[in-house]
């Protein structure tokens, strides 16, 4: 007995034969034991048999397009079959195996695992909402209203929802699953990640005078962007992962580029570096702050430093 699978292109079973037969034809004539309906595949395209040890072979039955063994480009006149990597005739996909083939362990199906990534959902949803409202409560500068927590949290709420339905209806096209729970699991993850460090940045930046973290934080945001875009694009199909991680890098060097250019721009025209604009309590403040004679002192030591370069250029005499 063997068993012939027609896989799809993300390597999902999409139909299952078994064949009672010492020896199996495969092709697009109807005088085979499994046809495919794939005009690249020959009448009488590859067939299966057993050699002498007992292995499954796949041999080329002369056909215009050949034998490949997955997605190699090297033409095999045969092939050893080992039941896992798949064999290509035409465009089709074909994975044979006989009935003694080991299967991988049943996969659990308990409760508390199916359970986990809602209550990680939900953990991460509500440290979203938590992190939204004490934002707006640092940058209120009047009376406190419920419309301003509860139009901030309904946009969220629902740029999140969008974000991660469109993945999902990316990745139930291109590999027939959805994946909703996932990606609402990487974009929550992604904005924490983005706040918190969004947050931290400027209290580290007032608190202990690390301007580098705040001024810079775009490539960070950029970062996080990419990696959320990427992990994505890895639930929507497992194929191509290098081609994909290699697009995402680029678009995020060009976008890197491309804003440190403006900002360095703005800064050319503006002659100001970026500043935080979030007020915060002296008692942040980590670092002591210079008193005036400090200054003072500062300005003096520049005086002085200008002063001698005044005085090492020495006018040049005129002839007359």
């Amino acid at each position: 007995m063997i068993w012939i699978e027609i896989l799809s292109k993300h390597r999902d079973v999409a139909g299952r034969f078994r064949v009672d037969a010492a020896e199996i034809s495969i092709g697009r004539g109807y005088d085979n034991h499994v046809i495919l309906d794939d005009p690249y595949v020959a009448a009488r395209h590859v067939r299966i048999f057993r050699d002498e040890e007992g292995r499954l072979v796949a041999e080329d039955l002369g056909s215009a397009n050949g034998l490949y063994l997955g997605r190699s480009k090297s033409r095999k006149p045969q092939l050893v079959l080992d039941g896992s990597e798949p064999i290509r005739v035409g465009q089709t996909l074909l994975r044979v195996r006989d009935a003694g083939h080991a299967v991988e362990p049943e996969r659990l199906a308990g409760s508390e695992r199916g359970a986990l990534p809602i209550v990680a959902a939900i953990v991460l949803g509500a440290a979203l909402v938590a992190l939204n409202a004490i934002l707006v409560w640092f940058a209120q500068t009047s009376e406190p209203h419920l419309s301003d927590y509860l139009v901030p949290t309904l946009t969220l709420i629902g740029v999140v929802v969008a974000w991660v339905g469109v993945w999902a209806l990316l990745a139930r096209l291109f590999s027939g699953r959805s994946h909703f729970l996932r990606h609402l699991l990487i974009a929550q993850a992604g904005l924490v990640a983005f706040f918190l460090y969004s947050e931290l940045a400027q209290i580290a930046s007032f608190a202990l005078t690390w301007t580098t973290v705040f001024t810079y934080g775009y490539v960070v945001s950029w970062v996080v962007f990419a990696a959320i875009c990427f992990l994505h694009l890895r639930e929507v199909g497992r194929t191509h992962m290098i081609a994909k991680g290699i697009v995402v890098g680029v678009l995020l060097m060009v976008a890197i580029a491309v804003q440190s250019l403006q900002r360095s721009e703005a800064f050319t025209n503006s002659g100001r570096p970026n500043i935080s604009h979030v007020l915060m309590p002296p008692s942040l403040r980590l670092v002591p702050l210079r008193t005036e004679q400090t200054f003072m002192d500062d300005v003096a030591g520049l005086k002085a430093r200008l002063d001698a370069d005044r005085a090492e250029l020495k006018p040049a005499s005129v002839e007359r």
